[in-house]
């Protein structure tokens, strides 16, 4: 006789079903109809656990008792049973939203919010830059390489505030991303590599070794209503992982470099702080 997979099992699991309501269920698919002792006989399985199992599948309409000596039981449909299934988890998906989104709101404030969190994976990091996104109430400030793209893509944003900058050599980026993010809130900025190819004329001349390290395409700096930060230095490589901050002052640090970025790459500075003339220098 045709055998249960172990893999059918595992998604029945993961639909919500226990490992002898799985089991039983798709007995009952493969066997029409049925009593105890057939299912017992053919998963080898106790006759408690097949009756618990028969009650369950009954209950939450998965199989239907037929009224006879001894009792049969039949399944519904797969198809039913898949649509009865989903439709559980989306309700308990919707009930748990508004719950825990009651809770957010409700948020205790600890004095760990100062804490340095490490995000790794593209898969989390993904995760929480759409997070950043999509809770944004006033402002969004972000200057992002170009493989950070596909994880903006898709978000729909609030009429909040976004001022944006991507780093690229893609001709007619700027437009596309004018039309992903649309408004007049937003300020939109897709600028080439080769802008940091060379170290800031007025950086230190220290600065000029350490920019040997740096990998610009991978810059990561995301601001939130001046209350969260997530970062990737440029300096970092490969393997990705990023910073994220409640921290004040690391995120008054950032916000005043972007600022001084912004200043020179869109506003076209030289130099994006005053410098005195030798003359007006004070005395040490």
């Amino acid at each position: 006789m045709v055998s249960i997979s172990a893999a059918l099992i595992k998604s029945l699991n993961d639909l919500g079903l226990s490992n002898y309501e799985a089991r039983v269920y798709a007995a009952l698919v493969l066997y029409d109809n049925a009593e105890a002792k057939e299912i017992i006989d053919f998963l080898s399985i106790s006759k408690p656990s097949v009756y618990e199992a028969f009650d369950r599948l009954a209950e939450t309409g998965l199989a239907v008792k037929r009224i006879s000596k001894p009792a049969r039981y039949s399944a519904i449909s797969p198809e039913m049973a898949i649509d009865l299934l989903m439709d559980k988890h989306r309700n308990a998906a919707a009930q748990a939203l508004t719950a825990l989104k009651k809770l957010e709101k409700e948020k205790v404030r600890t004095d760990k919010e100062d804490a340095l969190w490490t995000i790794y994976g593209d898969a989390n990091i993904e995760y929480k830059i759409r997070d950043l996104f999509g809770k944004a109430k006033s402002q969004i400030n972000c200057m992002i390489g170009e493989r950070y793209l596909p994880f903006i893509e898709k978000i729909k944003i609030r009429d909040v505030s976004l001022r944006l900058i991507v780093i690229s050599d893609s001709p007619d980026l700027e437009r596309k991303l004018h039309e992903l993010f649309p408004g007049k809130n937003a300020d939109i900025h897709v600028v080439s590599l080769k802008h940091f190819s060379v170290p800031l004329p007025f950086a230190p001349p220290e600065f000029a070794e350490a920019h040997k390290f740096m990998n610009f395409e991978n810059i990561l700096e995301l601001i939130v209503d001046d209350e969260e930060l997530l970062t990737i230095p440029p300096f970092i490589s490969g393997s990705v992982s990023v910073l994220n901050t409640r921290n004040k002052g690391a995120i008054l640090q950032i916000k005043m470099i972007s600022q001084l970025n912004w200043r020179r790459l869109i506003d076209g500075e030289e130099f994006p702080f005053p410098v005195l003339p030798a003359h007006k220098k004070k005395r040490s």
